[in-house]
Order: C-alpha cells, then sequence, then structure tokens
C-alpha cells in the first residue's frame, strides 16, 4: 500500500510538474488555439495534479513519521518490561546497590516455610531483628523531625547503612536456604544461621548506640561545649567497625 501510495504521488507530481512546465512553454499558442478558458483549465489540472502528489507523498510521510514513533514508543516498553522481568528474576541482584526489604521478607517467608522443622524456627528470629531495625529508624527520624535537626542527618544515612548491611547478611541466609538439600549435615545449616543472627545483633548493637549518641547530643545542645564532631566521630568509628 505504502509502495502503490508512492507510484501515485510521485506520478501526479510529476504529470503536475509537466504540465506546468509545458503550458509555461506554450502559453500563447494553448490560449490561441484553445482559448483562455482552456488553458486556464489545463493550468488548474496541472496544478490539481500537483496537490494531490504532494498530498499523497505528505500522506506517506506522517504514517512512516508516526511507525518509527510508535516502533521507538514499543521498543521503549519492551526496554521496562525486560527490566522489569529482570528484577522480578533477581530480586537479590546488588547490581541497583540496595536490597529491598519486603522482597527479602517475602522471600525468607516462602524458603522457611519449607526448610527443615529445627531451621524453620529461625524465621521469627529473624523477623525480630528486621523489625528492630525499623523500629531505630522510625525512632531516629522522628528524634530528628520533631527538633529539626537537620544537621544529623548522616545519623539516618547511616542507619539505613546499617540495615543494608543486615539485608546483606539476609541475602547469604536465603541462598543458603536455598541451596540446601537433606543430604547435607543440618548442624552446618543451623550453625549459618546462628552466626547470620550474631553478625545481625551487632548491627542491632552498633543501630542502638548511634540512636543513644544522637540523643545524648540534641540534649546536650545549649548546655555544652560539645560539638557535632562527636556524632561524626562516632559514625566514623561505626563505619570502621562495619568494614
Amino acid at each position: 500500500m505504502k509502495n502503490k501510495g508512492t507510484i501515485i504521488g510521485l506520478s501526479a507530481l510529476g504529470i503536475g510538474l509537466a504540465g506546468r512546465i509545458a503550458l509555461a512553454l506554450s502559453k500563447d499558442s494553448v490560449v490561441i488555439s484553445g482559448g483562455m478558458s482552456t488553458y486556464r483549465a489545463l493550468l488548474w489540472a496541472a496544478r490539481g495534479a500537483l496537490l494531490v502528489g504532494a498530498a499523497f507523498l505528505a500522506g506517506i510521510v506522517v504514517r512512516i513519521a508516526l511507525a518509527r514513533s510508535e516502533a521507538r514508543q514499543m521498543e521503549k516498553r519492551m526496554d521496562t518490561l525486560r527490566a522489569a522481568d529482570r528484577k522480578s528474576k533477581a530480586p537479590l541482584s546488588t547490581e541497583a546497590g540496595r536490597f529491598n526489604e519486603e522482597k527479602m521478607r517475602e522471600l525468607l517467608r516462602t524458603l522457611f516455610d519449607s526448610a527443615p522443622g529445627q531451621v524453620a524456627a529461625y524465621r521469627p528470629k529473624f523477623q525480630v531483628q528486621l523489625d528492630r531495625m525499623n523500629e531505630y529508624q522510625a525512632n531516629l527520624k522522628r528524634l530528628l523531625r520533631n527538633n529539626d535537626a537537620t544537621e544529623l542527618s548522616e545519623a539516618e544515612a547511616f542507619l539505613d547503612k546499617l540495615e543494608q548491611n543486615m539485608f546483606g547478611k539476609m541475602r547469604q541466609v536465603y541462598n543458603r536456604l536455598m541451596m540446601y538439600d537433606d543430604t547435607a549435615p543440618i548442624e552446618e545449616l543451623s550453625a549459618s544461621m546462628d552466626e547470620a543472627l550474631d553478625h545481625n545483633n551487632r548491627v542491632l548493637d552498633q543501630a542502638k548506640r548511634l540512636n543513644s549518641t544522637v540523643t545524648e547530643y540534641i540534649n546536650n545542645q545549649g548546655t555544652t561545649q560539645e560539638s557535632l564532631g562527636s556524632v561524626e566521630a562516632f559514625i566514623k568509628v561505626l563505619q570502621e567497625e562495619l568494614a
């Protein structure tokens, strides 16, 4: 259809252009032999052919532009779908630099539900740890907001980093659970669970101490010469411990 329209458009343009040229070269003879009305009729016919040809070609150009635009939009939608598909298939990927708590909880719940009873008992312990971190974060956010302590936002960012550290350990738990089979000693899996719990408890202790330090700093504002450097120094110590 597009090729046929192109042929029609080019043909009409060719006829119209040839007609205009012929009329321009032989105007006098046409007027003499056929009269002014004949000349005008031929002139309008040539103009009509040019307009028809231009309309056909313009329509084709518009359709091509629309088709290309639609193709680009489709490609963008496909890229979005592919990205979403990759994300859904790789929920523990570190490519984005962050773990998703909701997805982490969902994956662990699914695995623990099918784990041996001795291991399934670890599930509420990990849930309590995640809940405690959420509580520390919520308390710190409320503390900073109520005291307008925007200069301490680094503490809030570091709590988020501590949470991501916990998720990294939970990722190891998930991978070990996923690869476990009945032929492996259950004691080895239990030991890895205990190690993860101990690690997360240390991280939670850091979070608790950080909140306490921030609270003391805010409470001492205006009453002592303590500077913001004390909180920053404490965060630096925690970062070194975390590393």
